[in-house]
């Protein structure tokens, strides 16, 4: 079930689709010392610039979790997994002269174990581990074509990682789970429309001031799947959105409107007692479900010496029609940030609280069976040292209200360690 949460607020597409958190690369990697490399191989050991140049493009990290229930209900030991992740990127035009074609891929595997519903608590406390699974060693690829068109227009197709979606359109929120939040709900907050893996197609058009986005894709998840057995048999889901850039005190602003719509049906919550008590009927379904949210991101302060210094505030709210939807609404609010202690240029630090709002339809559902449940809230504190360019130690903290009835807080410790190849 963890790994169905569906994701909300997908934008930032085009341009930033690429970025690792890792830095930029120099040419001339291979020549600097161990500890002072971009990554650990030294850019593929020298060769880096010379593939790109060729139009082929590789890179990964392999990030290890050690994450417990330091308070809570039912505490236990520490769970120790890790994941490894590996990008390829090819160039068109480089390859075989096709202007503006691209191919897209990211190949994730996860072992070990994994504390994702510690305490009682419902969303994903670590996402990395998450997306694909954690029950034992999970792995999948998306793979996807991008067309860059004339007039700021560019198209995408194929199996798509929604995750890698919305972290490549945050500055200091995102991160995949690797890189800032572990959270779901600051790393791509759930919608209950968009699963983190999906088969379909986007639009974007970057027309100053504004950028625009439509999403087509089966609302079906298609971890663990080609995604071609048999497309959008459960329906059709659609996802716009709206960036609007803009300057607050001389900072940079964004401003991000998203709907999505789905035709996929689901249980109606009205009809629970229907799935636990004797009836002569079964429950019913309800059709068809929506889902709006509004997200921003302001920059407080950047260092324009070295533009990837900078601290900033974001934030979401969100509503949906709350059944089928179990999510009634959402908000969340944080900040982020690189560079913010003097002499630590790459560390990166984070803190966020959100609130989870599950659907009233299903609470007087569950409450009329005995189960009453309430809304899930949270806050989150993390600190990325970077020990050198290519490795990243973290802590992190999460404090979160499960939502069952009397339960106590759940106190959810850990530690992340990311070494960028």
């Amino acid at each position: 079930m963890r790994n169905r949460i569906e994701i909300g607020g997908i934008i930032g597409l085009a341009g930033s689709l690429m970025g690792t958190g890792g830095g930029l690369i120099a040419a001339d990697t291979a020549a600097l010392g161990g500890w002072d490399r971009p990554t650990l191989t030294g850019d593929l050991f020298g060769q880096g610039p010379a593939l790109r140049e060729r139009g082929v493009s590789l890179r990964g990290s392999l990030t290890h979790f050690l994450q417990g229930l330091a308070e809570g209900e039912d505490r236990r030991e520490w769970d120790l997994g890790g994941k490894l992740d590996g990008f390829l990127d090819l160039d068109g035009a480089k390859l075989g002269g096709w202007s503006g074609l691209s191919i897209h891929s990211h190949a994730e595997l996860n072992y070990g174990e994994a504390l994702n519903a510690p305490g009682g608590t419902f969303l994903p406390t670590n996402v990395g581990m998450a997306f694909p699974g954690s029950a034992s060693a999970s792995g999948d690829l998306a793979l996807f074509l991008s067309q860059q068109l004339p007039g700021g227009v560019r198209v995408m197709a194929g199996k798509i990682n929604t995750v890698d979606l919305y972290s490549a359109g945050r500055e200091f929120s995102g991160g995949r789970g690797v890189e800032r939040f572990h959270h779901l709900e600051f790393a791509a907050p759930a919608s209950g429309i968009t699963p983190s893996m999906i088969l379909g197609g986007v639009v974007s058009v970057a027309a100053d001031p504004a950028k625009f986005t439509l999403m087509v894709y089966d609302p079906d998840s298609k971890i663990g799947q080609t995604g071609f057995d048999r497309p959008f048999e459960k329906g059709t889901s659609l996802n716009g959105s709206v960036e609007l850039g803009g300057s607050l005190l001389g900072r940079k602003s964004r401003h991000i409107f998203s709907a999505a719509y789905s035709t996929q049906d689901g249980v109606d919550f009205d009809d629970i007692p229907d799935l636990v008590l004797p009836r002569s009927t079964p429950p019913g379904n309800r059709d068809n479900r929506w889902y709006l949210s509004y997200a921003l991101e302001q920059t407080l302060w950047r260092d324009e010496s070295m533009p990837g210094k900078a601290i900033g505030v974001f934030g979401q709210a969100a509503i949906s029609d709350g059944n089928p939807n179990p999510i009634g609404w959402s908000a969340l609010l944080g900040v982020g940030g690189t560079g913010m202690i003097p002499g630590r240029d790459r560390d990166r630090l984070g803190l966020g609280v959100f609130c989870l709002g599950f659907s009233e339809s299903l609470k007087e559902g569950l409450d009329s069976v005995g189960i009453p449940i309430r809304n899930e809230v949270g806050i989150e504190a993390f600190y990325n040292l970077a020990v050198t360019p290519w490795l990243y130690m973290t802590g992190d903290v999460q404090l979160i209200r499960p939502p069952q009835t009397g339960s106590d807080t759940a106190v959810i410790a850990g530690v992340r360690a990311q070494v960028v190849f």
